[in-house]
């Protein structure tokens, strides 16, 4: 019984394969796609055989199958790039949205920055910026380690001040933020 009908299933693709497989290559060039329709639509065919009784049947039984089949599989690609197009846009825009606000933070952070005292803000602009120890600024500027910690001190406390409006409350994060926005170009 399994041999005759695998011969028939058999003989059912040799009638129909190169005919279906021209039918989707002429709605789509992906050929590995009609290949997987058409095996779909055959295994379909081989699920349903005792049913068909002749093979006239059996060839519109599996133009319907494999119709089926590429609409369903236009379907999920149409879904799949809709999504792709949505996420991609989503992301965008909250790209663009998170480079609005990161710039407007670092305008904030400079114009904190600029608001420091004269020897504080190159004390703190030496540390941060040019990763100097507070031993190098000291023998650079010709002062006190102990002078450079409590500018620098001041500096920090001035700053945390100045951007309590970002609501970071977070000192480290404060800290961070005038990192970053010191080492960003």
């Amino acid at each position: 019984m399994i041999a005759e009908k695998e011969y028939r299933l058999r003989k059912v693709i040799d009638q129909t394969h190169d005919q279906l497989l021209s039918v989707l290559l002429s709605f789509t060039s992906n050929r590995h796609l009609c290949e997987d329709i058409l095996q779909e639509a055959y295994v379909r065919f081989w699920n349903n055989m005792e049913q068909v009784k002749d093979d006239d049947t059996a060839i519109y039984l599996l133009k319907r199958y494999t119709r089926n089949l590429f609409l369903d599989e236009m379907r999920r690609i149409s879904r799949r790039e809709s999504l792709l197009a949505n996420l991609h846009t989503n992301i965008a825009v909250a790209s663009a949205e998170e480079l609005a606000i990161e710039k407007e933070r670092r305008t904030i952070i400079q114009s904190a920055i600029e608001k420091l005292p004269a020897q504080q803000k190159k004390i703190f602009r030496m540390h941060k910026e040019q990763a100097l120890s507070y031993r190098q600024i000291a023998d650079q500027l010709g002062i006190t380690t102990g002078t450079i910690e409590t500018q620098m001190n001041r500096a920090l406390k001035f700053l945390r001040k100045e951007l309590a409006g970002m609501n970071v409350n977070d000192p480290a994060l404060t800290f961070a933020l005038i990192y970053y926005a010191l080492t960003a170009h």
